[in-house]
């Protein structure tokens, strides 16, 4: 298991997480610590666990906008998929009528 050292707010936090998420996890703490930073500009230090929860509210607002963005692209993706079935089965009666066109021109050509 591995450790690094993040800094949230000018505190350094040491952090266990599993091999290989070191860059991960220093990521997400850089983007905590955006929040965090931004906010003791606007609201001043209101205290650690405050500022924290307000940070952390923000990144959750984040996720929810992102997972309801990823929903509609998902239903987007529903309605174009449908679009191209029906496109296909357009194509599908179109190649009937063309075989069945040639067929009675065949037909009508040898009468």
């Amino acid at each position: 298991m591995a450790e690094i050292d993040v800094v949230v707010n000018g505190r350094s936090y040491r952090i266990a997480c599993e091999d290989g998420e070191e860059d991960r996890l220093m990521m997400l703490s850089e983007h905590l610590n955006r929040h965090a930073t931004e906010l003791a500009k606007t609201v001043g230090q209101v205290g650690e666990t405050r500022l924290m929860l307000m940070a952390g509210l923000l990144v959750a607002d984040e996720l929810g906008e992102a997972l309801d963005r990823t929903e509609e692209l998902a239903d987007e993706l529903a309605v174009a998929a449908a679009a191209q079935d029906q496109v296909g089965r357009q194509g599908e009666t179109m190649s009937r009528a063309a075989r069945r066109i040639e067929e009675l021109a065949g037909r009508i050509k040898s009468a």
